[in-house]
């Protein structure tokens, strides 16, 4: 869900939305079924599709995502420098932590040949190309002028790469057998034990609307993603709450 870079295709898209295009839902949902995603490691405060997500100012590339210790890990990187997320899920398999790419198809360059000697398993979507969204609008986007790929990276995988072959429109018949039954994106309904612990030391949390109480477990869940300092965590909550509960006594 990240922004990417056709700088070597032919694309005519305004470089003004760009940064602002999204996963589409019907893709992500698909493999959220099976994966079960803990986090999405490439993405913004505008295009996540998950609770848990890792900006820019966190800097996947930099910092990785092996702090996560176990799950999946969604990533649709910057199309511009796709060999270093690569190298990066490899990484963060070693140590536990899988990572399913959503990634172009193009075979000829230098990271697919990384790519499949890393990845688990790689399955090429068929029959149509994918458009992505403008998270600003919410509108797809038409124009995508090449195919599209997942990539799974396994955690301590090993054996050759096994390949695959998905129709899109199975993508988007899944889609609306299961969407009926998809919790909101935006909400969570089971907290990690280090959000729920945070949030039940800080004075007047429980005190709070239950939505400003998921709004204050979301900031602490955000904070332990960006591996802040528990006391700082701490302090940061307490401010938060505080605040809003003398705007909840206001109105």
């Amino acid at each position: 869900m990240a922004k990417r870079d056709y700088k070597h295709s032919k694309s005519k898209t305004n470089p003004n939305i760009k940064d602002f295009w999204q996963t589409p839902i019907e893709l992500y949902e698909y493999l959220n079924t099976r994966f079960s995603f803990v986090c999405d490691v490439a993405a913004s405060d505008n295009n996540h599709l998950h609770l848990n997500y890792l900006t820019e100012s966190y800097d996947s590339l930099l910092n990785g995502w092996s702090h996560l210790k176990s799950g999946y890990a969604f990533c649709n990187p910057p199309y511009s420098k796709i060999l270093p997320w690569i190298k990066k899920a490899k990484e963060a398999a070693d140590h536990g932590v899988g990572t399913v790419m959503l990634l172009p198809v193009d075979t000829s360059v230098e990271w697919f040949d990384e790519l499949r000697k890393l990845a688990n398993e790689i399955i090429f979507i068929v029959n149509g190309r994918i458009s992505f969204v403008c998270a600003e609008t919410q509108e797809k986007i038409d124009g995508n002028n090449r195919g599209s790929l997942f990539a799974v990276i396994n955690p301590r995988g090993f054996g050759d790469c096994k390949v695959s072959f998905v129709g899109r429109d199975e993508i988007y018949k899944t889609y609306e057998k299961i969407k009926d039954t998809l919790p909101d994106p935006k909400v969570a309904t089971v907290w990690p034990k280090e959000v729920n612990s945070i949030f039940n030391s800080v004075e007047y949390a429980n005190n709070l609307s239950p939505d400003l109480q998921i709004k204050v477990k979301q900031s602490i869940n955000k904070m332990i993603i960006y591996r802040l300092p528990s006391a700082q965590i701490y302090d940061a909550t307490k401010f938060l709450v505080n605040r809003m509960e003398g705007k909840q006594c206001a109105n």
